[in-house]
């Protein structure tokens, strides 16, 4: 996955949303340094098993982040099975789409002063961008299908954002709550010729 570094002088000085004066929620750095992530992205699955952790009502499909040590690490849903050779200190992201699965590396900073966003792309064979109205700026451009893209954004913020596809908007999100040190997630997937897009917390587990 590719990151672009992006802090428009708007959204620095916090203009363009709402600033919270107390940062909360759990991150990675709890954990082993040297350990790795894993979760899934499955719309419309409810449950996963990431090593020996079973995980149970997924919200949109979207699994925690599992604590795991490096190594091959079996990931199943339902009867499709497949397997992540972690690295230490990395972070994954398994997408299952159309029957298959797609192991992508995530890129988390955790920065002090900013939020980490990714963007998935689950929606057909359009890439698309990510569209920040506040600003009127592209914060995420070129997202191919089935692969995933991050910037890291100056927090604490709430912003919406619109995923977009040669100049239309597809989908949008709005109020996503940028924390410092955490991240977000921002999920589009499209059944026939309806785009839907949500976001979600990165959330950590063991």
């Amino acid at each position: 996955m590719k990151r672009r570094t992006f802090v428009l002088a708007t959204l620095a000085f916090g203009a363009t949303g709402a600033a919270y004066a107390n940062d909360d929620g759990l991150y990675a750095d709890v954990f082993d340094p040297n350990s790795s992530f894993i979760r899934v992205i499955a719309p419309g699955q409810t449950f996963a098993t990431i090593g020996a952790k079973t995980l149970r009502d997924l919200e949109e499909g979207m699994s925690p982040y599992v604590n795991v040590m490096p190594g091959d690490i079996p990931v199943s849903l339902g009867s499709l099975e497949t397997s992540v050779t972690a690295a230490p200190g990395a972070y994954y992201t398994v997408v299952i789409s159309d029957g298959a699965a797609t192991v992508l590396e995530d890129e988390v900073t955790g920065s002090p002063a900013k939020s980490d966003v990714t963007v998935y792309n689950l929606a057909g064979a359009e890439t698309v961008e990510l569209y920040v109205p506040a600003a009127k700026a592209t914060a995420i451009d070129a997202v191919a299908p089935l692969t995933g893209a991050s910037v890291a954004l100056k927090a604490p913020l709430t912003l919406d954002f619109e995923l977009r596809s040669g100049g239309d908007t597809l989908a949008s999100v709005a109020q996503v709550e940028l924390k410092r040190k955490a991240g977000v997630s921002i999920i589009l997937t499209q059944a026939g010729d309806t785009y839907r897009a949500f976001a979600a917390p990165n959330v950590y587990t063991q």
